[in-house]
């Protein structure tokens, strides 16, 4: 990334839409891909890509486009379209953008992730599974990083890098049977492929032993890729915009109780591992750590500086410029195992993956999703099989209410269905509704 693309699209921007404020983003990443089938690496390959997003304010009226065409010809299309934009933009007075500040890196970037040994991370986690009791793996390894700057015209002139190191794993015992596993870093050296790999083959395993379950209501135990699941969308109920724009289940419930009284749920900024981190939002505000729920307490909405305006708040260092949103959600710990909260329940499922999550109603929180892979059904504190063909139908304000215990054991998760990394534990929910999924 050079200074010459930056000043190119600053240009851009200002001679074609003749703006009272820019905000110009360039991002540029590279990624290393690898793919495994039957226990054998199917793909490998490298991409790059460079992209940006524009953003002007003129006469109270604001505009964003994505452009990842960065020729000549590609940013005067895009120049064109956030001026069209403009033009047919509502007028929202929006306060003036920020002055730069100081930022800090925490420092966790692996400049050198692209040159680690991908085909030695992934042969150590299909050996793990198969060692484990799976017949075969497939899967994917992600290694990237992402280099970012930021122009603005109130004369935040930023850059940031950043790395991820991403490893996807299912395992199969028979046809039917599948598990499960994730590792999540900034960096190879942190990454654990053999534990996911382990971790997968294991939930495989409880899968061969299926059942079907009657409707009705179970004490469900979330597994840490179901739990990021479920606290993705509470942070991105957190966002201002959301609440303001009735889409969020956490409307009017500012200082009031939500979730256990031992129960917190933070977003970081930056964090180790976090992937998601960043040393600036998307206006130049530094950004930093924000308790969205504290003690159980709701305490603050995510904020850019026009949301801010709008609710009386300050920004939190979240922008989106449109939408501001979570970067790196961390639960707080609990003091349970997960052996421990199965032996609690009396009758129940362990979800430990799922897909597919649908909100019937953002507003109320009514949600729908899938378990994946095995789904223990517990029956006087042990594990009886694995239940199949069935649905969560639930309530997302009802869950965090109803979460019983916690583990002390948290995982990094992030993958399709979970795009906010989340730090999350095993959470066991009371009295969830449990409906046929056929």
């Amino acid at each position: 990334m050079d200074e010459g693309s930056v000043d190119r699209l600053v240009r851009a921007v200002v001679d074609g839409t003749s703006p009272d404020g820019y905000v110009v983003l360039l991002f540029s990443g590279r990624e290393l891909r690898v793919k495994f089938y039957n226990n054998r690496i199917a793909v490998s390959e490298v991409e790059e890509a460079d992209w940006a997003e524009l953003y002007a304010v003129r006469s109270g009226r604001h505009a964003l486009v994505a452009v990842d065409d960065l020729s000549d010809r590609g940013i005067r299309a895009a120049v064109r379209d956030l001026a069209a934009a403009l033009e047919s933009a509502p007028e929202v007075r929006r306060p003036p953008l920020p002055p730069p500040s100081r930022y800090e890196h925490n420092g966790d970037f692996d400049s050198g992730i692209l040159d680690a040994d991908a085909v030695s991370i992934v042969e150590a986690g299909i050996s793990s599974a198969l060692s484990s009791g799976a017949r075969r793996a497939a899967g994917v390894l992600e290694l990237g990083k992402v280099d970012i700057r930021i122009r603005t015209s109130s004369g935040v002139d930023q850059e940031d890098h950043r790395s991820y190191a991403l490893f996807n794993i299912r395992a199969f015992v028979d046809e039917e049977s599948s598990g499960q596993g994730v590792s999540v870093s900034t960096t190879t050296r942190r990454l654990d492929p053999r534990r996911a790999g382990s971790s997968a083959a294991e939930v495989a395993r409880m899968a061969s032993k299926p059942c079907r379950v009657e409707p009705g209501r179970y004490d469900v135990v979330l597994a840490p890729i179901a739990a990021a699941d479920l606290v993705q969308h509470v942070g991105a109920a957190a966002s201002a915009y959301s609440v303001s724009s009735g889409f969020s289940f956490l409307e009017g419930k500012l200082g009031s109780p939500v979730a256990p009284e031992w129960f917190s749920l933070l977003d970081h900024g930056q964090i180790v591992d976090g992937v998601g981190s960043r040393s600036f939002d998307d206006e130049g505000v530094p950004t930093r750590t924000n308790p969205i729920i504290e003690d159980g307490v709701l305490r603050t909405y995510l904020h850019n500086t026009v949301t801010a305006a709008e609710f009386g708040a300050s920004t939190t260092g979240n922008a989106g410029l449109i939408e501001p949103g979570p970067w790196n959600l961390e639960v707080s710990p609990g003091d349970s195992s997960p052996e421990e909260m199965i032996r609690e329940m009396r009758r129940g499922i362990v979800v430990t993956s799922n897909w597919y999550t649908r909100f019937q109603n953002y507003r109320t929180g009514d949600y729908s999703t899938l378990p994946r892979d095995a789904a223990p059904f517990v029956e006087g504190g042990e594990v009886k099989c694995s239940a199949r063909g069935i649905r969560l139908s639930s309530n997302a304000l009802r869950d965090l209410g109803g979460i019983a215990m916690a583990s002390r054991e948290r995982q990094w998760v992030k993958w399709w269905e979970v795009e906010v990394p989340v730090l999350a534990p095993y959470l066991m929910i009371r009295d969830v509704e449990v409906t046929s999924a056929l």
